[in-house]
């Protein structure tokens, strides 16, 4: 059995160690510098990983590059004005969409940049000889049929992302273990380009916040949706002679995407362009996977890629006839690239590749280093409860707000329990209450819910039954939403839970059940652990330091509960 180093370093860079066909750990660079969604090489990831496995660099028998061709990274702000320069125009801008045109130059550059890559590589002590790239669109799919599957198929695997080692999506049959590419979207034709270009020209971070304008999405009326997804229809749809494939309509490249969008969407309200742009998504992937299912005749699907962060289209497609499972990756954008590459190496190395069981997959916090972490900060009541669930359950019931670090850190954009904020979601002003605390999130986002597995249906109408442990997913509440206002979509009343199953997580599965023994409702509402603008809380030492800087009063710290002084017994 080898030991697999996967590695992606471009935007919300991310390494994981496998081992014996399984993947181990995996770290996001962003947790360790403080950055969110850190672009450039993971190197502090790697590093904790080998530590926290006990490796040297010679251990590890191979290092996988998710994607042959990654952008340079630059500073924190780099995507934000990557967008702005794109779309400004100029001569400087024309020339440089000449040269990307060019295949010769694009194979140079790729080349060039491979190299460059390959010695930061080999700078933390591994040899060139153990490097290997792999391309990006393989990798997403690698993740979701390696990572969700149950048995050895038929699946239909579809990835669809902004863009990656010239595709931006791509349809694959994976079957006894192996993958089979069918066909492939250029990266000229991308749905996620379209939606990462709105969000910027509403003034939102591109690539971080196209979530906000899904969000939003559900407050504009359905006509005014339907005209302003009538103007996104122009620019984007299947090929007609194979269609399984994107096309774009327009004869703009992507460089020039957005001033002709800013021009056809100017005067438009910002809900309007929002739940058009939605809308518009939400009908074309939808007809994409019909297609696929009906040429492949293969109606388990998984899903990776960054466009299936937008779980109200997920909703769409599960909901579709023909689909009979429906489960995208978690955190499926690029930050799970590395899974996906230790998957393939696994692989080809002739092992059982085994499915993702949990995403506790980061550090864990050991009493010694809590203790050391409340050492250096005054002003706080630390208490060690002989039962922590019962503990915690009875603060939330009284309703309080109690942040939970504790355990192995999950992976990803969603905070699954152990770097969360927990409250009851039985009174919808809990949620002002949190965002004056800590979040300052947009007014219109929802937070999301969190329930047993096998106690969801008297909850959300999944009549499926399909999985969501991962808040991949958004379901139709029941009339007993009453229980969980807090948690549910103001405007549609759906929610994107976490169905958690049964073994995943002891502790919060507990936390989970004490809350029902004492309220009779067996749901919570669950948010990540973090200060507006910053990563999920990795440390102890970041975990009091965000419990410090913010409104909170109750932080569970390993088996340590934090109170500040003054906070109500």
């Amino acid at each position: 059995m080898g030991v697999y180093l996967g590695i992606f370093d471009g935007h919300n860079a991310a390494a994981a160690l496998c081992s014996e066909g399984r993947v181990q750990q995996v770290l996001q660079e962003e947790r360790l510098t403080g950055i969110k969604n850190f672009y450039g090489p993971p190197a502090l990831a790697v590093g904790r990983m080998l530590e926290m496995a006990g490796l040297a660099a010679s251990a590890v028998d191979r290092v996988c590059l998710a994607s042959r061709y990654v952008a340079t990274p630059r500073h924190p702000h780099a995507v934000k004005e990557g967008f702005d320069q794109r779309y400004a125009g100029g001569l400087r801008q024309g020339v440089a969409g000449l040269l990307a045109s060019r295949r010769g130059y694009r194979q140079w550059r790729t080349r060039q940049r491979m190299q460059a890559r390959q010695e930061v590589v080999a700078d933390w002590g591994f040899s060139p000889e153990r490097i290997d790239f792999v391309d990006h669109h393989q990798v997403h799919a690698a993740t979701a049929y390696y990572g969700l599957r149950r048995d050895e198929g038929p699946y239909l695997v579809l990835t669809l992302d902004g863009g990656g080692d010239g595709l931006s999506g791509s349809v694959w049959r994976g079957e006894g273990g192996r993958l089979e590419r069918l066909a492939a979207t250029s990266q000229a034709d991308s749905l996620g380009e379209i939606y990462a270009v709105t969000t910027h020209l509403l003034g939102f971070m591109p690539l971080e916040h196209e979530y906000k304008l899904m969000g939003m999405a559900p407050y504009a009326s359905q006509e005014r949706a339907a005209r302003v997804a009538q103007i996104f229809r122009r620019y984007l749809d299947l090929d007609r002679t194979q269609p399984m494939m994107f096309r774009r309509l327009v004869p703009e490249a992507l460089s020039q995407l957005g001033p002709r969008l800013q021009r056809d969407l100017e005067r438009l309200r910002f809900d309007e362009i929002c739940a058009g742009l939605q809308q518009f998504t939400e009908e074309l992937m939808a007809r994409w996977v019909r297609v696929c299912v009906a040429q492949t005749g293969i109606g388990r699907v998984l899903a990776a890629g960054g466009v299936f962060m937008n779980v109200k289209a997920n909703k769409i497609i599960s909901e579709l006839d023909e689909v009979e499972v429906f489960e995208a990756f978690p955190s499926c954008g690029d930050e799970s690239l590395p899974l996906g590459v230790c998957y393939l190496a696994a692989h080809a190395a002739g092992e059982t590749v085994r499915p993702l069981e949990h995403c506790y997959l980061g550090n864990d916090l050991s009493a010694a280093e809590c203790r050391q972490a409340l050492r250096a900060v005054e002003g706080l009541e630390v208490e060690e409860p002989t039962d922590m669930a019962v503990r915690v359950a009875q603060l939330l019931a009284a309703g309080e707000v109690v942040a939970r670090a504790a355990g192995p850190m999950e992976f990803g954009a969603r905070a699954l329990g152990n770097r969360s904020i927990l409250a009851d979601p039985l009174n919808q002003d809990v949620v002002r209450v949190i965002n004056r605390m800590i979040k300052k999130r947009d007014f219109w986002m929802p937070f999301a819910p969190v329930v047993r597995r096998q106690d969801a249906e008297a909850y959300f109408r999944n009549p499926k039954g399909l999985p969501s442990p991962y808040m991949m997913n958004t379901f139709d509440s029941t009339d007993r939403r009453t229980e969980l206002m807090a948690a549910v979509h103001n405007a549609d009343l759906s929610a994107r839970p976490q169905l958690l199953e049964a073994g995943q997580n002891p502790g919060y599965e507990a936390i989970l059940d004490h809350f029902a023994a004492l309220t009779g409702r067996k749901v919570l509402l669950n948010t990540s652990f973090n200060l507006h603008g910053f990563p999920i809380a990795c440390s102890a030492a970041d975990a009091l330091q965000v419990l410090m800087d913010s409104g909170l009063n109750r932080l569970v710290l390993g088996p340590f509960l934090v109170s500040k002084r003054g906070a109500a017994g």
